[in-house]
């Protein structure tokens, strides 16, 4: 997500304090750009189902068709609730302020024993109109069909999965991804990448940036690794054919077959508003009569105000108590004690029913993990938490991170929660599914990794050599990671603990960034206070180190001497010899990729080799002002940007005070060292 975007945070509470229900998976933060919201919806709550669309035995997921003659041949699931995409100018001579939006979906079409036409993602004005079948999706009325006045004026963008081919409406194939934008004949259509029809779960990626004017869509069978190159992109305004109020779902028709359209999860957001406080002044419209299928009592909308106004009712709220009652209090009236007739400028809806994501009861982590028995401990964090294997009633493994709830334990774990809830999303990151707080524990719910962590994967005596094309899929996905982190978060997200042992490893050996236990969420261009240096020795910048003062350049410094020690197969100190000075004494006697790995047996792409060591002797430069970002460095390590010039001798350090006073550190250890300030 690109700065300008938003993030909402949670605050979890510490306390041993009952949580009120709608606090639990709700939050706000105020934001010099945007604000938003997030909300955690079962499939059985709040949503419009029209024509042939069901929710499947035990909530789990969204049939929009059905498998047989029964039904009308069309479908639409439906949030109930309107999303807000336009804002009205203060100046009527100016164009409406228009969000941007995301989406992401898993789906999947499964024949019986033929395919249907497909399914789309929509946005629509109407929360009551449903299309035609026969090749229409279910979006708009056939050519046949009457245009009464309220057809007429219904607004509709789709992102379409085609599997069948109506020549009639000029489609090029049958597997294939599209743009509708008011009209059935697609505004442009592409190969999806992926095959639709091949009745497994496949993720879908939709977003429409605004100011761009521009739509792209990916398609992936791995349901968090999003394909680098799009599938579809558009340039296209579809600010013509959007509402200041908008209904997002899906839509999906069987035509002349029969098959299941099936939505597993869902994740909408928009994003890219201007902050304002005029959002009260264009309330969302009140619901339509509650006549529709599966129409559910709605969530209040959160709502959108100044952040002062805000806090001073908060704190009128929070008479007389303790500062760690207060902490709690806030936490729950930010959602609950908004002011009445107000509105969010900026709705988000947020749909996660295969991997729930907010707070777990303790009994259901408790018998996942068998009461946390020692025979399900898996490993141990850097702050002392221990990790338990565990199984959820719906049979998803998971990785359980139990903290003690003490002052030390309960700064690790709030650090933690803060920084993966700030800047959640990423295909290289670990994803959180959940949390829950005790009297005595803490505990964070994590998406198992079967395949361990990279550094037993690189140091493991004994064990099977990790593969080059592994390798370099690690140091590229950590750097992806961290450039995610660093710049396209609402906040800067510095880890300071990036190791080979911080990095996981899924089914596919796909690289994940965890254990943000140190983590620190910091403003774009503000300064982190000082603190002790945390981390681990050898992968420790030397200006953090003298100053306690982290940066995103002390993580680059971090990142390079991992990419060293994935290269070279050797840790960050071995022998007595640092790997940082044993690869630039290499690269000063022209035998860089001598530094390679030799239990590789030589079986590496020798370009990438030699990019990963020379991006990892740029990353750990003694000056931090000239190492390069991580937007950069990933587009070193791919190729699409020239590479750093390296000296061939390693520059000296000196460490001096940042105030220019003398250094307390002795003399015989700071010789021919230097301190930059990053700051």
């Amino acid at each position: 997500m690109p700065p300008s975007s938003t993030t909402v945070i949670f605050f979890l509470l510490l306390l041993a304090v009952p949580l009120l229900p709608t606090a639990a998976a709700k939050g706000r933060r105020a934001s010099t750009t945007a604000t938003s919201s997030y909300r955690r919806i079962s499939w059985a709550s709040n949503l419009t189902l029209l024509g042939s669309a069901s929710i499947l035995p035990g909530a789990v997921a969204i049939a929009l068709t059905t498998n047989s003659s029964d039904g009308i041949g069309a479908g639409r699931a439906l949030f109930s609730e309107p999303v807000r995409l336009l804002l009205p100018p203060l100046d009527p001579h100016d164009a409406p302020a228009q969000a941007s939006f995301s989406t992401r979906f898993t789906f999947r079409i499964a024949p019986s024993p033929s395919y249907g036409d497909g399914l789309a993602f929509i946005l629509t004005s109407s929360r009551s109109f449903l299309g035609a079948s026969n090749g229409f999706l279910g979006l708009y009325p056939s050519a046949s069909a009457s245009d009464d006045g309220e057809l007429a004026d219904v607004s509709t963008v789709a992102v379409e999965l085609d599997t069948h081919r109506n020549v009639a409406l000029r489609d090029p194939d049958g597997n294939h991804v599209a743009l509708d934008a008011g009209s059935i004949f697609s505004l442009a259509s592409a190969s999806p990448g992926v095959d639709l029809k091949a009745g497994v779960p496949i993720t879908a990626w939709v977003e429409y940036r605004a100011p761009l004017r521009r739509l792209r869509a990916w398609l992936s069978y791995s349901p968090s690794r999003r394909p680098e190159k799009a599938a579809l992109s558009v340039d296209v305004d579809l600010s013509g054919l959007l509402r200041a109020y908008m209904y997002a779902g899906f839509s999906a028709s069987n035509g002349e077959g029969f098959a299941l359209h099936v939505i597993e999860s869902w994740t909408f957001r928009t994003f890219g508003f201007p902050n304002s406080s005029r959002a009260s002044a264009s309330p969302i419209p009140s619901p339509p009569p509650k006549d529709q299928a599966s129409f559910k009592s709605p969530l209040p909308l959160p709502a959108n105000h100044h952040h002062h106004h805000l806090f001073y009712k908060v704190l009128g709220g929070v008479l007389g108590g303790v500062v760690l009652l207060v902490i709690v209090v806030i936490s729950s009236i930010l959602w609950l004690g908004r002011p009445k007739g107000t509105k969010s400028v900026e709705p988000t809806v947020l749909f996660e029913d295969k991997n729930f994501r907010g707070m777990l009861p303790m009994e259901v982590v408790r018998t996942a993990t068998k009461d946390f028995g020692s025979e399900n401990v898996i490993g141990i964090g850097g702050s002392g938490a221990i990790v338990f294997e565990g199984v959820l009633p719906s049979g998803s493994r998971v990785a359980v991170k139990r903290f003690q709830a003490m002052r030390n334990c309960s700064k690790a774990f709030d650090s933690e929660l803060h920084a993966m809830l700030n800047c959640p999303h990423h295909p290289n990151l670990v994803p959180l599914l959940g949390w829950s707080s005790s009297e005595h524990d803490l505990v964070l719910v994590y998406e198992f990794m079967p395949n361990g962590n990279l550094d037993s994967a690189l140091h493991t005596k004994g064990g099977a050599t990790l593969p080059w094309e592994a390798r370099f899929g690690a140091v590229l996905g950590v750097a992806s990671a961290l450039t995610f982190l660093h710049d396209e978060c609402d906040r800067r997200i510095l880890h300071r603990d990036v190791k080979s042992s911080n990095v996981l490893l899924d089914a596919e050996f796909n690289a994940r960034l965890g254990d943000f236990g140190l983590a620190r969420a910091v403003s774009h261009g503000g300064v982190p206070l000082a603190t002790q240096p945390a981390g681990t020795l050898g992968y420790l910048a030397p200006e953090y180190v003298h100053s306690g003062v982290a940066s995103e350049r002390s993580d680059v410094y971090s990142f390079g001497v991992l990419a060293l020690e994935v290269a070279t197969g050797r840790r960050p100190t071995e022998k007595g010899t640092a790997v940082v000075d044993w690869v630039w004494s290499l690269w000063g006697r022209r035998r860089l990729v001598d530094a390679a790995d030799q239990r590789l047996q030589g079986r590496f792409v020798a370009e990438e080799m030699r990019r990963v060591l020379l991006v990892g002797l740029c990353c750990v430069h003694p000056d931090c002002r000239k190492r390069p970002g991580m937007r950069r460095v990933v587009r070193m390590l791919d190729g699409t940007a020239p590479m750093t010039l390296v000296p061939d001798k390693k520059p000296p350090v000196v460490l001096k005070s940042p105030l220019n006073q003398t250094s307390s550190i002795n003399t015989m250890d700071t010789k021919n060292t230097a301190f930059y300030s990053c700051r």
